[in-house]
């Protein structure tokens, strides 16, 4: 702070003697030219400001014009106000008639492997080879159980995504489609299995009944991940995006209805025997119970299953879209969850 300060104020004496004017303020005094402060690196999604001042400094002839050279890469507002678009570079222009000065704009991106990774992912996917959909960025692959799994677009265009296609009934007898994970994690939090770690997930359900508000009304469930590694009972993370997400005793005590066609980022935070904790686009939601060490939620050390549901309640019909899974064998804090943003 006090760095900024010292600059700022350093800054400021440039411009009064820049001036060369003794007029006071609201004299009437002509602009001469305009004094800039430097460039920024904006990250993309996120916002910055460029900083121009008249000279002399208590000039009252003047407004400044602000223009972005590629607003395809960042845009400018009246007040040097720079949102980013796209990552790139670009000059954003500050002037006044013949009087114009440049600033150079760098829009980057923190992805979110690398915040995953700066936490210290155990296992990571993210679904970008078509040639081998799902090789692991971080870990072990996954294995498909099942058919139809096809490539689709993320929520942006440099992401990609794994479509899943839901249980389907064929001659009376379900074809459940899922992931087995071999997860290469220790058991921990004092038991045999995995008792304390954190699942990210990035998915979207396309399509389906709505109401006039765009939202499901339908019930339809998705499950997230299933601990029972043959898929012979019920799954321990749904997602019902009529109302909430969690496990039966344990679903979110806050509802949310979701929309289809909009992407959610999931977390689930888990620390059996002191809390569960979800949270959905960093937003935090408060589980029902702790659950029990070593007990049915906990994962074996051999595996989980992702998305996979014994019974064909998984998706009922319509597929999901997942472009991210992250897994950690802590459980993550309230800040580092946040830390990793929304979508």
């Amino acid at each position: 702070m006090k760095t900024i300060l010292f600059r700022s104020v350093c800054f400021l004496a440039a411009c009064l003697a820049l001036s060369g004017c003794e007029k006071k303020l609201g004299d009437g005094v002509t602009l001469k030219d305009i004094a800039v402060g430097e460039g920024i690196r904006v990250n993309i999604g996120e916002t910055g400001r460029l900083y121009a001042y008249p000279v002399p400094y208590d000039c009252t002839d003047y407004e400044f014009k602000w223009e972005s050279a590629d607003p395809g890469i960042a845009t400018v507002d009246e007040f040097g106000r720079v949102a980013s678009v796209d990552v790139g570079n670009t000059t954003v222009y500050v002037s006044q008639g013949s009087i114009r000065k440049e600033f150079a704009v760098e829009v980057y991106e923190v992805t979110l492997q690398e915040k995953l990774n700066s936490l210290g992912v155990k296992g990571l996917w993210q679904f970008e080879d078509a040639g081998n959909l799902f090789k692991a960025t971080v870990g072990n692959d996954l294995t498909p159980v099942g058919s139809g799994f096809t490539q689709g677009e993320g929520q942006n265009r440099r992401k990609k995504a794994a479509i899943l296609p839901s249980s389907e009934k064929i001659d009376d007898v379900w074809h459940h489609n899922h992931l087995i994970c071999n997860h290469g994690l220790a058991p921990n939090g004092g038991g045999k299995k995995v008792n304390e770690f954190t699942v990210i997930v990035d998915c979207m359900f396309p399509g389906g009944p709505t109401n006039a508000g765009n939202n499901w009304q339908n019930g339809k469930y998705y499950c997230l991940y299933q601990t029972a590694m043959n898929n012979t009972s019920d799954g321990d993370f749904f997602w019902r995006p009529s109302a909430n997400f969690g496990v039966t005793g344990s679903y979110s005590k806050q509802e949310h209805l979701f929309v289809k066609d909009t992407w959610y980022r999931f977390a689930i935070v888990v620390n059996l025997g002191k809390s569960i904790k979800y949270f959905m686009n960093g937003q935090y939601y408060e589980a029902g119970n702790s659950g029990e060490l070593d007990g049915d939620r906990a994962w074996l050390p051999e595996g989980v299953l992702l998305f996979a549901d014994e019974d064909g309640e998984n998706g009922q019909g319509f597929p999901l879209y997942v472009s991210t899974v992250g897994i950690f064998d802590r459980a993550l804090s309230d800040d580092e969850v946040k830390s990793l943003g929304g979508i």
